[in-house]
């Protein structure tokens, strides 16, 4: 049962690949300027003679290719990202807010890893919120309660003078709920409450929080109860909770489930949560390395912490100079290994997904790699991809995450060629794999801690309205639909798929969803929501600066697959000897693929754009440098 899925979401099938961009109405688009690359990236080209896959006779392509069959096994296939010449194709720099915009726009490709990504992450977005809400409000059943009815319980049980009565007080006020104080907790209640308002990093909410006033109150409340105690005066609040619970066994399983619940659904708990108070000690710095916690502080409601947040924090204690990109000092990091993505038993599902992404970074690591010769192009067109899906990873838990401070062929007998590779999708499968299992997690972690039955009564949020399919399905369906991704990636390169023992993985009926969902992801809704988000990921308080990584929107880029190796063939009907392909029977599969923009700007914390604000001003200056420039002005 430790099975990880995460979540990788898939690329189409040319063929509807086209069929979503042709149904598409005409998005608003415009262009964007290259900005200078950050120096300490620098790519090379891989070298034929270091790739050396070994043939295997019995691994043939389950698709003829012309009534021939080809075996890819010692293939290495070629993958190009030429840059966009500005003057001749200026349409591959606009950008779009979907990937369904991109309609008609050149010749269609097959799916990008961004676009699969894209479409997960609607789920997982939906899952989030629903899981969020449901916990907010005591709808996850069993042994989980609802968090705003356990601070009220906590609430109830102090004494009418304890300091932790107005505090508790404006987190319930938050929620929508009254809660009787004296004259002079009032005024306690509502300074804290304005104070909290005044801190826009923290109280504004962005994300999809921002879909409905109850997910809006969720988030604030939430983020209210997240306020780290970290001296003596103020450890008065979180102390008098902690008696509370201390006398009360029932309050006390109730609200360790909470921590333990955010603790696996996005990661482990950046601070001390009441509990460890009961030592009956102030040495918060000794509390902090008994329970491994990266902060010295308690919160009632703690934060999860990150890889990138304990990293920023480590190493600009100050703040982040002007002239330093965050993430390319935390992919510098990732790939020298001083950050160390890979997840620890007690870590939770953002930590499976952001592993998932460090493959993107280390390509000559990965299952695949003796198979694949990429040139420094294609390497530096991961590195974006890489980006941008960690900055989309991190907008969906938002919430709960510490933001550190300072086809078919015809058959036939004649001998195929302009022979090309024929993928399906972007190949990644190592990737995919990571992502299935990022989901596989999540699933064993929620039946454990929700059950199925309960899953199967919440059903996944979307702006607008639910998700059709119950969580529980759906969460199985992206489970499938991930691991099936993986092994269509490893076909399409003749590579023999690897599971660890035991994996529970039904690989014919995950493929098969794979294949499904491909082929009719022309009408996915998800690949038509608009992508561009913002999230803040270091916050300097006497400067009032946020640091942000955006997503500015969707655009084209190419992709060059060729043989650097061949493949052999052979006829299907008459079998016998594989063949050599000759050179001059070798071809190039040129395509477009859709990808985002990613661009990380430093803004006033009070002007922390949310989703809405964000894509109104793409939408209004025209060009990455004009948006970058405007949310830096605002």
């Amino acid at each position: 049962m430790r099975w990880i899925l995460q979540r990788l979401q898939l690329l189409v099938l040319g063929l509807a690949i086209t069929g979503i961009w042709g149904c598409a109405s005409q998005p608003e688009k415009y262009t964007i300027t290259r900005l200078p690359e950050p120096p300490g990236l620098a790519e090379t080209d891989d070298r034929l003679q270091d790739k050396n896959p070994t043939f295997d006779d019995t691994r043939i392509d389950s698709r003829l290719l012309d009534g021939w069959e080809v075996n890819q096994s010692n293939a290495v296939i070629k993958l190009d990202s030429p840059k966009v010449d500005p003057e001749h194709r200026p349409e591959l720099l606009e950008l779009v807010p979907s990937y369904a915009s991109c309609a008609g726009r050149g010749t269609a490709g097959f799916p990008s890893a961004n676009m699969l990504d894209g479409a997960a992450k609607q789920f997982d977005d939906g899952l989030y919120a629903a899981l969020d809400l449901a916990c907010y409000k005591g709808e996850l059943g069993g042994a989980m309660p609802g968090a705003v009815n356990l601070i009220s319980e906590i609430f109830d049980q102090l004494s009418e003078d304890s300091p932790a009565k107005p505090f508790l007080a404006a987190a319930m006020q938050l929620a929508g709920m009254d809660a009787t104080l004296p004259r002079k907790a009032e005024k306690v209640r509502d300074r804290l409450l304005k104070e909290f308002e005044s801190d826009t990093v923290a109280s504004k909410p962005v994300s999809f929080y921002t879909w409905t006033p109850e997910l809006e109150c969720v988030w604030k409340f939430y983020r209210f109860l997240q306020k780290e105690f970290a001296n003596k005066k103020e450890l008065e609040i979180p102390k008098a909770v902690a008696n509370v619970l201390a006398a009360n066994a029932s309050l006390l399983k109730k609200y360790e489930a909470v921590q333990q619940f955010y603790g696996r659904l996005t990661n482990p708990l950046s601070c001390l949560s009441v509990c460890a108070l009961k030592d009956g000690t102030d040495d918060l710095a000794a509390l902090a390395r008994k329970y491994n916690v990266w902060h010295a502080a308690v919160a009632i409601f703690p934060p999860s912490t990150s890889r990138e947040s304990e990293l920023f924090e480590r190493v600009f204690p100050g703040g982040i100079p002007d002239n330093v990109e965050a993430m390319t000092e935390l992919i510098k990091r990732i790939r020298s290994g001083g950050t160390n993505l890979q997840p620890k038993p007690d870590d939770g599902w953002y930590q499976y997904q952001v592993y998932a992404l460090e493959c993107l970074l280390n390509p000559g690591k990965n299952q695949e790699s003796e198979r694949l010769l990429l040139t420094a192009d294609y390497k530096k067109r991961l590195v974006e991809a890489f980006k941008v899906m960690f900055a989309k990873r991190r907008e969906t838990h938002a919430r709960q995450l510490d933001v550190p401070k300072s086809a078919a062929f015809r058959p036939s007998v004649t001998r195929p060629t302009h022979l090309a590779p024929r993928l399906r999708i972007e190949p990644c499968p190592t990737l995919y794999l990571r992502n299935a299992r990022a989901y596989a997690f999540l699933q064993n972690i929620l039946r454990a801690t929700v059950s199925a039955e309960n899953l199967k009564a919440l059903h996944g949020l979307r702006e607008g309205g639910s998700r059709t399919p119950n969580l529980d399905d759906e969460l199985e369906s992206m489970r499938l639909r991930t691991y099936g991704f993986y092994l269509v990636s490893c076909e399409d390169i003749g590579m023999a798929p690897t599971f660890i023992e035991g994996e529970p993985v039904d690989q014919q009926a995950a493929k098969k969803t794979a294949l499904e969902w491909l082929a009719q992801s022309g009408k996915v809704p998800d690949l038509a929501c608009d992508t561009r988000v913002a999230v803040p990921i270091h916050y300097d308080p006497m400067a009032k600066k946020a640091r942000l990584w955006v997503t500015l929107g969707v655009r084209m880029a190419r992709l060059d697959a060729s043989y650097a190796r061949a493949p052999k063939i052979r006829p299907q009907k008459d079998g016998g000897a594989w063949q050599e392909v000759s050179e001059n029977e070798l071809a190039t599969q040129h395509v477009l693929i859709p990808v985002d923009e990613f661009a990380e700007v430093e803004v006033n914390a009070d002007k922390i754009p949310n989703r809405a604000q964000l894509r109104a001003l793409c939408d209004k200056y025209k060009t990455k440098e004009d948006i970058v420039k405007a949310l830096q002005s605002l």
